[in-house]
């Protein structure tokens, strides 16, 4: 074959396919001549008419073209070579914590040997991160997930299940054994789920989640102080017992919510929910009021400032971050205005010009300390995520300088000259997760080469023999034999997320937010609502430069699939109140438009987990799986499509619903298990009856206090509140319920001989003042709602309704 037909059929393959030829660079006509062969019915009409039967202008296009599909590929081929750098780095330092270290809390990486409390020389409280908890194992677990190791993840949890205790006579730091340890066993676990998705891991039943219940339970009694806020330390194995301290930092309190949330998702325990969301609250109340600033230090007791001094640094930072993540987590809008309170603080009181800067929270006009901490770097991806794209940059590029004065490393500490305060870097993640955040709200490929620029300078400073150590001091070179869990659980991580392309990280990370030590919580745990909220961010500036949220163009309306929203889209008048969708409100596919015979329908309900079943009358049921959807976002959508079928089923079979029955129903749908089923339920003679069709659904939620005859604590805005008789009158349990902010009450009946089938009606006071409706399920039907709950407390989906007396032929079935 002559060359000028080989470039003939080059020229047809990259018509066919551009991208056939983009990364090859040998044996090019040998792969011609291979693809010819396979491709011949494709080509042959071209060969009988040469090189003039292909249209001048493709050929001139192609010419044109084929230098600036080069340049994109070569720049995609560089992250390909950096994320690749980056797992590699981390499994020097993987390896070798598991064959020097292991079940060591942290490696040593000059002495090649594990740090273990009380047996190593010690540090003071640095070492109170350190519990004999197999710390760098535990931190890291889902680093594996997110670099696609799963074989290697599946190990690392067996050695947890089989090797893991909490039973040490050791006090422990607070604050670094919840985003440490509990955040690294949640996100294991949250990885198993994923996996189990994807049929691996059969084995797993929770094991995971059973240990860090068990760590949370230790961690309790720390809260109970008059205040609310936890001490900063515990005992292992004797709790609070013998600990005096009654001083803790803000960020010390205030960075428990997130693990602690999830926690009660996983499990329907509303406690610890409960508990680390009132150590928020309070925190937030005793801001100071002339500036809605906090101090660093605060007495658990009294609720006093002990220091007042603010910033964005260390002793404060990651409350700023759990107010906003909170927020993206659980929906909740008090925690959005919050942190919009206090932000717009640090705004006005903390940014100058490009520096962040620390001031007295009582006179805030008055800077205290000149210097900066390296933990402040973190605050560019807040403002990310806070929708401050502009004002990122500018506080990211001041940080960058810092770095570069210092060959690529952020020292501990700083001036705003960039000279060195402290003089330590030990291989910190911050400057990188902002790194990663920009780059994902841009796409701007200088914070690639940041990025690269970081990671080599680690890979030239700090790799030795052992792992990576930290540097004593950036200007000489020294080393210290340090390697922290955070290293692997969060720096490695960030790079290699930078640089990986989204097919190449083990989860769709879009679908998860992430701890603030990078553990990955998957959003699903809970749904939004569609309430409106106040947000002045979410405007344009002077030069019509737009501001959004990277993770909220993920999660609300009209931002697209490419998270890059149109600017007409979110440019919005001040103060103009910005209506937020539901994940669970729409689907790609309405019950109305679907035809079963149109491919394109079946292939989209394949996607959401649906399997269509059809019968020789022609009747079809649909049944639905979350756990074959192809996201968590599509397996919402199923279940969305199968309502909407089932609402169409109804009225199609003509009910009667202008009457009112004595019985009604609870239809409960598990999106995690994909199953359905419904229950009797009695009615009560307070509040609205759902009669004419009228229904009110929500995610299942129980109570604190489980009977509801007090106050409930735990948040059940929007909600179906599953509460147990007894204590109290139904109306009062009903009315709790309602100023909690329940869309409706599940009363769960506990009396003998209540069985299947057997409902009671509800009585009142002769009050009529109640606006939610409620009804009562049997004692064995209760029993059965809360096994259901127990196995899915974050997805199980209940719709108080009418019965359907009649079912119709082409019914939906789950």
């Amino acid at each position: 074959m002559n060359h000028g037909v080989k470039l003939l059929v080059l020229i047809l393959l990259l018509l066919k396919d551009p991208g056939t030829f983009c990364h090859e660079e040998k044996s090019r006509y040998e792969k011609i001549e291979e693809l010819v062969m396979q491709n011949m019915h494709l080509v042959e009409p071209y060969l009988k008419a040469g090189l003039d039967g292909i249209p001048q202008d493709f050929l001139h296009n192609y010419i044109q073209n084929k230098d600036k599909k080069q340049k994109k590929t070569d720049f995609e081929m560089q992250k390909a070579k950096y994320a690749e750098q980056a797992k590699k780095m981390f499994f020097h330092a993987y390896d070798n914590y598991m064959v020097h270290a292991f079940p060591a809390d942290e490696l040593m990486p000059l002495s090649c040997k594990g740090r273990v409390r009380g047996l190593s020389r010690s540090r003071g409280e640095i070492d109170d991160a350190l519990g004999r908890y197999m710390l760098t194992l535990v931190d890291t677990l889902d680093t594996l997930v997110v670099l696609k190791e799963y074989d290697k993840f599946e190990e690392a949890v067996k050695l947890v299940i089989r090797g893991l205790s909490f039973d040490t006579d050791i006090t422990v730091n607070l604050f670094e054994v919840n985003i440490r340890v509990l955040g690294g066993l949640l996100g294991g676990h949250t990885g198993c789920l994923y996996l189990q998705s994807s049929d691996r891991l059969d084995w797993y039943s929770n094991e995971l989640l059973i240990l860090a219940q068990e760590l949370a339970d230790r961690m309790l009694p720390a809260f109970d102080t008059p205040t609310g806020l936890p001490i900063p330390k515990i005992n292992l194995r004797h709790s609070t017992f013998g600990i005096k301290d009654n001083e803790t930092c803000t960020a010390c309190a205030g960075t428990l919510f997130l693990e602690f949330a999830a926690l009660t998702r996983f499990t329907g325990n509303s406690t610890y929910e409960s508990r680390a969301r009132a150590a928020l609250d309070y925190l937030y109340k005793q801001r100071v009021p002339s500036s809605d600033l906090p101090g660093s230090v605060i007495n658990v007791n009294n609720g006093k400032w002990v220091r007042k001094d603010s910033s964005v640094g260390a002793g404060i930072d990651s409350y700023y971050e759990y107010l906003i993540k909170g927020y993206i987590m659980s929906g909740d809008e008090t925690l959005y205005s919050m942190f919009h309170t206090q932000y717009q603080a640090t705004r006005l009181y903390l940014k100058r010009k490009e520096l962040m800067v620390t001031v007295h929270s009582g006179s805030p006009h008055n800077k205290v300390r000149e210097h900066q901490d390296s933990l402040q770097a973190f605050w560019p991806g807040v403002q990310v995520l806070a929708g401050d794209i502009k004002e990122a940059q500018e506080v990211y590029d001041h940080y960058i300088k810092v770095s570069k004065r210092n060959q690529n490393t952020l020292p501990e500490a700083f001036l705003v000259d960039y000279r060195m305060y402290w003089t330590q870097y030990y291989i910190r993640p911050e400057l990188l997760e902002s790194t990663y955040f920009l780059y994902k709200a841009t796409g701007d490929p200088r914070y690639i080469e940041e990025a690269a620029r970081i990671m080599q300078a680690i890979e030239n400073r700090c790799k030795v023999d052992c792992g990576y150590a930290g540097l004593k001091n950036v200007a000489t070179g020294e080393l210290e034999d340090r390697l922290d869990s955070f290293v692997l659980a969060e720096t490695f991580k960030y790079l290699y997320m930078i640089f990986a392309e989204d097919d190449d990280i083990g989860i769709p990370i879009d679908d998860y937010v992430l701890t603030t030590e990078a553990h990955i919580v998957p959003l699903h745990i809970q749904f939004y609502s569609n309430e409106k909220v106040k947000s002045s961010r979410h405007v344009c500036d002077n030069q019509g430069v737009y501001k959004w949220s990277w993770l909220q163009s993920h999660l609300f309306e009209g931002f697209g699939e490419n998270r890059r929203p149109d600017p007409s889209k979110v440019c919005v008048p001040e103060d103009q109140p910005v209506q937020f969708r539901s994940r669970k409100l729409t689907s790609a596919l309405k019950a109305a438009d679907f035809d079963f015979k149109n491919i394109d329908h079946t292939a989209t309900l394949m996607t959401m987990g649906i399997q269509i079943e059809v019968f020789e009358d022609d009747r079809i049921q649909l049944v639905h799986n979350g756990a074959k959807a192809q996201s968590q976002q599509l397996a919402v959508e199923g279940v969305i499509f199968i309502k909407e079928m089932q609402d169409i089923a109804k009225a199609a079979a003509n009910q009667a619903q202008n009457q009112q029955n004595a019985v009604k129903e609870v239809f409960v749908q598990s999106l995690v298990f994909g199953k359905s089923f419904t229950l009797d339920a009695g009615t009560a003679m307070f509040g609205p009856d759902l009669v004419d069709g009228a229904s009110v659904a929500g995610q299942a939620s129980s109570t604190f206090p489980a009977d509801g005859c007090n106050v409930i604590i735990n948040e059940i805005r929007g909600k179906i509140a599953l509460i147990h008789r007894g204590g109290c009158m139904f109306v009062e349990k009903v009315r709790n319920a309602e100023r909690g902010g329940a869309g409706g009450v599940v009363i769960l009946d506990n009396k003998e001989g209540s069985g299947e089938g057997t409902v009671v009606a509800m009585s009142g006071d002769g009050t009529n003042d109640v606006t939610i409706p409620s009804v009562i399920v049997s004692k064995e039907d209760s029993s059965k709602l809360l096994e259901w709950y127990k196995k899915d407390p974050a997805t199980l989906i209940l719709e108080l309704r009418e019965p359907e007396s009649v079912q119709s032929d082409g019914r939906c079935g789950s």
